[in-house]
């Protein structure tokens, strides 16, 4: 399931948590559960912290390792099994609401992962936390409590930090792609859907981490390599045109000037005199 972070910020924000109880285990390899299921009337968030297993909650499977947090509803079908041949260590953080708020709110019958990278400070709370919650008396349960609420902001800060990182690497993955193929008749509509964003999304993402948007990075590129074929051959103002991508040698010359000052024609006189 994709989670939008604002949405599952304003749950947690809004939402009446409280920590029911924590759990930490240490499974060794070639150990599985078959048909199983999540705790009733709580929720669980799974931090890994050493190893991987494979969860399969309702028949939907979920690689667990460090730097990925699995969140499940109550009563879920459950499978899991340890992957490779690394002890499986992992952190269980059951959470309730009360009963009356189960269907308002979105999050709680549902299971989904969240990528939250490797961060020691949540693992470091996680730890805090798991001791908090065996010692006894009010104190400790007064200091779970804020801890299981730090706790979450910090997975919610982390998390969006990944998916801004994630979303870099794409979008310079995405410009090394328009340096590569300025030539063809390229669309921001077809390689928005070829990172799977619509148009809106994509140009918001590139200028965010490019610092200009797509239309303009690629009319940029498209108009430098225009300026070194006019001064480097004497080919037709059309051959040029299709040779960096537009179809329309009017729509060419009126980008060219836009950008230069001067139309194709006279940039390449201008360029000839001066050599």
């Amino acid at each position: 399931m994709k989670i939008d972070l604002s949405d599952l910020t304003d749950y947690y924000a809004t939402a009446n948590l409280s920590l029911s109880d924590t759990f930490e285990d240490c499974v060794v390899p070639g150990n599985a559960l078959s048909n199983g299921s999540t705790a009733q009337n709580v929720c669980g968030l799974v931090i890994p912290l050493a190893g991987s297993a494979c969860f399969t909650l309702n028949s939907t499977p979920y690689v667990m390792e460090p730097g990925m947090l699995i969140h499940a509803g109550p009563g879920m079908r459950l499978d899991k099994e340890v992957i490779g041949n690394k002890k499986w260590h992992y952190a269980l953080i059951h959470y309730r609401i009360p009963d009356q708020k189960h269907q308002s709110s979105p999050f709680y019958h549902t299971h989904f992962n969240l990528p939250i990278g490797i961060n020691s400070r949540i693992i470091d709370m996680t730890r805090q936390l798991l001791a908090s919650d065996a010692a006894p008396g009010s104190m400790a349960a007064l200091r779970s409590r804020s801890l299981f609420h730090q706790l979450l902001e910090e997975i919610l800060l982390s998390a969006k930090r990944q998916h801004r990182e994630n979303h870099g690497s794409l979008m310079e993955d995405a410009a090394v792609f328009l340096q590569e193929n300025y030539s063809q008749p390229l669309s921001i509509t077809q390689l928005a859907e070829q990172y799977r964003l619509n148009g809106r999304q994509f140009a918001e993402l590139f200028r965010k981490h490019m610092g200009v948007n797509p239309s303009r990075y690629l009319s940029e590129l498209r108009i430098q390599h225009a300026q070194e074929l006019l001064r480097t051959c004497s080919c037709p103002i059309k051959q040029v045109a299709e040779c960096v991508g537009y179809t329309d040698n009017l729509y060419f010359s009126k980008v060219f000037r836009k950008k230069t000052g001067i139309s194709p024609s006279e940039f390449r006189i201008h360029t000839q005199n001066r050599m």
